[in-house]
This record gives C-alpha cells, structure tokens and sequence, in this order.
C-alpha cells in the first residue's frame, strides 16, 4: 500500500481517489509543492486526533480518578480564588487513642513547657488549640525549586478533639489553589508546630509561594520544630531520631502496612499518569500519622519538662536532660523541680550513667550534698572509675573540711582502681596534698 493511502485510512478519507477533471498541465515543480502541502494537511489531520483521543483518554481518567478519591478517602473538590484541589477532613475524637494515651490526654499541655522546647517565650503566651501541626509529602525528597509540595497535612485540636485537614494538589496545575487554601487556614493560627520543619517544610513551602506569587502566610508564625528538643530530651537512648523511631519507642505507636517515605514522589508521578487512586491511600494514612504523632510527641515533651512524677513510658535520663535543657535555658526553678523527683537510690536500682548526670546536675545548680551523696554511692560500686573519687575527694577537701576522709578515699581508690596514668597521677598528687592537710 503507497504511503498516500495509508493517509487517508488514518485520516478516515476513502483509498479510492475520486473521479477529477483533466488536469491541467502544470510544471512538475507546482506539482510537487501541491503534493507536499496536501501531505502536511494530512499529517496534521493525523497528530490533531490523536491528540484530541489523548485528551479524551486524559480527561476521562481524570475524572474517574477524582470520582474514585472521593469514594476511597471520603474527601471533596474545592474551589477558591486560585483554582480547585482536593480535601479530606477528619475529626478525631478525644477519646481515640494513639499509641499509649488517647488525645484528650494531649490536648492541653503546659505552654510555658511548649515556649521552652521552642526557645521562644511568645508560644507559652498561647493556647494549645493555636497551634498548628504540619506536614508535607513532597514530589522529592531532598527539596529544592523543582520540589512541589503535593499534599500538605495539617492539624489542631477544637474542643477536645483533633482536626485534620489534607490538602492535595491533584496535578502540578493546582498547587496555587492548594497554597492558598493552606494560607486561608494558616492565618486562623497564632504558632507552627512541625518535625524537622525548619529544615525542610517550611523552607520548601516558602519557595513554592515565591513562584505561585502568593504571600506565604507561615513566614511571621513562631515555630517550634520538635526534632530538636526531641534530640535533646530523648536522642540518648535511640539509635536515631526519625518520627517514626520516636512514635515506636517513645510515644507506643505501631504503623502496620506503613508507606516509606523515599517510595511517596514515586507513588505520586504514578498517579500522575494512571490516575488510579488506591496509590494514594496509603500516603494519606502516613501523612494523617504523622501530624497526629506531633501532637502526642509536643505533649510528651512538655510533660518531661513539667514533671510531677517520673512517667510510667519515660527514662530518668530523659529528665535529666531535662533539667539540663532547662539550665540552658535559664530555666533553674524548672530544672531543680525535676531534681526534686529523684530521691537516694541503691546503686542497683539506678545506672551509674545516671547517677553521674544527676550528679552533674546537682553540683551546676549548688546542691553538692545532694551531689556528694551520688559521688559516695558510685565510689562505693567499686566499678566507677576517675569521676566520682575525684569529685567527692574534693567535696570531702573543701567542702565539708574532713582532709583525712578525703586522703583515705583517694589512698584506697588508688590500691584497689584501675586507673590511666594520667588519672592515677592526678589522684597521688591530691593524695599528697591531703596527706600534708591531715597532719
């Protein structure tokens, strides 16, 4: 079959021309460039329905995409000023659990506490319920201009009970109309709250208001970012801090079928193209987790801080970094509550590890009795190295005035330790020193 023919079976012409007239004689270079010209015409005729059953093809899986997220996540199309997007709403209620409290018991932790964890005393001014928990699932994972935030989860809690709201931009051409329904919301907020926001999120949304042209309602809102004083409080006794360590060996939460995190830009472009929404499901769970879990893990921090009592799912280490953080912040009423909570512990109910931080502690806020008591029960462990020999010879020296107690600890440590020689030669030169005091 000649290429002409097979034209026009594409473009839907009969293969049997029509009868013409006699054709006049023309020159064969007019009658070349008539070939050539009704050969583009079909050509274009060709790309012009394809293209037009493309954008069918298109427009029905879109619309059967759209009619299959609002049967799968129970969410709606909304339309603002920017254009349209998708959302889901949720309210959780106060008594639905999460991990090992249920959320009415996170819904009102102490401000001041919440201001601290921030370094920023503006947030203990405010409510709970003024804050605002997000959390982005991104087209990449390492950010930059070409990054685009395609759902952003927020939360807060209403009268008891949690708000969710996701937002998604079903295609790169309503992430305006998402920015600005995440601004609407933003601005009914007094403070931020995210999980390694400053570093990613907030940045990341920063940019995408820059090229949408769309004020960026976060930038004045104070922020607290919990990945650092989680670090803080919490980073001694994890192999790491992502949220998602933090929700298993912290907070008791325990995802099951959980989407990782590097696999969401994928499942994303996927539905890009297929429209199928069951590749969403599981990133709305992950991302409804996550903001959930800053609210439970807010809470859990502001009670370490707060503490009345040592919490049945928190470490005595925990508190001790506490009061640490608490110094640093000049924070000592806080920092010596917290050391109110520990009491003289036998050495086999309490690590030596801690026992030397409390100590630590108690020396930085002027407790040395307290601290001396600590130093006397790790000396008499047997096992406890340079510190505690050191420190409470010189309590004993200076102190407490008993140079002859004093040179007697140093004399049998060094009989019976098991010292550097840099320490060993520190503790004789005490020693003698003591030596000449107790004459």
């Amino acid at each position: 079959m000649k290429s002409i023919d097979k034209l026009k079976r594409l473009t839907g012409e009969a293969t049997a021309p029509p009868q013409a007239e006699p054709a006049k004689p023309v020159c064969a270079a007019s009658k070349k460039q008539e070939q050539l010209g009704d050969l583009r015409r079909r050509i274009e005729t060709v790309v012009a329905r394809a293209a037009e059953r493309s954008r069918t093809a298109q427009e029905e899986a879109r619309r059967r995409g759209d009619r299959g997220l609002r049967d799968l996540l129970e969410g709606e199309e909304v339309e603002n000023d920017c254009g349209r997007f998708f959302l889901k709403s949720a309210s959780l209620s106060g008594a639905s659990r999460h991990g090992y409290r249920n959320l009415r018991e996170i819904s009102d932790p102490d401000m001041t506490a919440a201001g601290t964890l921030a370094d920023d005393p503006s947030i203990g001014k405010c409510r709970f319920s003024d804050a605002l928990f997000l959390d982005t699932e991104t087209t990449g994972l390492s950010g930059g201009t070409g990054t685009m935030a395609f759902l952003i989860g927020l939360g807060w809690f209403e009268k008891g009970d949690f708000q969710v709201r996701q937002i998604l931009a079903r295609d790169f051409g309503e992430e305006a109309a998402a920015l600005a329904c995440l601004a609407d919301i933003a601005r009914q907020k007094k403070f931020l709250i995210t999980f390694n926001g400053k570093a990613f999120d907030v940045n990341l949304l920063a940019a995408r208001f820059i090229l949408n042209r769309l004020p960026d309602a976060l930038a004045e809102l104070p922020h607290l970012d919990l990945l650092h004083p989680a670090r803080r409080l919490l980073g001694h006794r994890l192999d790491n801090c992502r949220l998602a360590t933090l929700e298993a060996d912290i907070l008791g939460v325990r995802r099951e079928g959980d989407i990782p995190g590097w696999e969401i830009p994928q499942r994303y472009f996927d539905w890009l193209r297929r429209r199928d929404p069951r590749l969403l499901y599981n990133i709305f769970e992950h991302n409804r987790l996550d903001v959930v879990s800053m609210a439970s893990l807010t809470a859990h921090l502001a009670d370490i801080l707060t503490a009345q009592t040592l919490r049945q799912h928190a470490h005595p280490d925990d508190y001790l970094a506490a009061a640490g953080l608490l110094l640093k912040r000049t924070h000592p009423a806080g920092a010596q509550k917290i050391l109110d909570l520990f009491r003289e512990d036998a050495c086999s109910e309490f690590s030596l590890t801690s026992k030397k931080k409390l100590a630590q502690l108690y020396k930085r806020t002027g407790r040395l009795e307290d601290a001396a008591v600590l130093w006397r029960q790790m000396a008499d462990c047997g096992a406890a190295g340079f510190y505690p020999v050191s420190e409470l010879a010189k309590y004993l020296e200076h102190r407490a005035k008993r140079a002859a107690e004093a040179a007697a600890l140093v004399e049998n440590a060094l009989a019976a330790g098991a010292f550097s020689e840099k320490e060993k030669e520190s503790l004789e030169h005490r020693l003698k020193r003591l030596l000449r005091k107790a004459i």
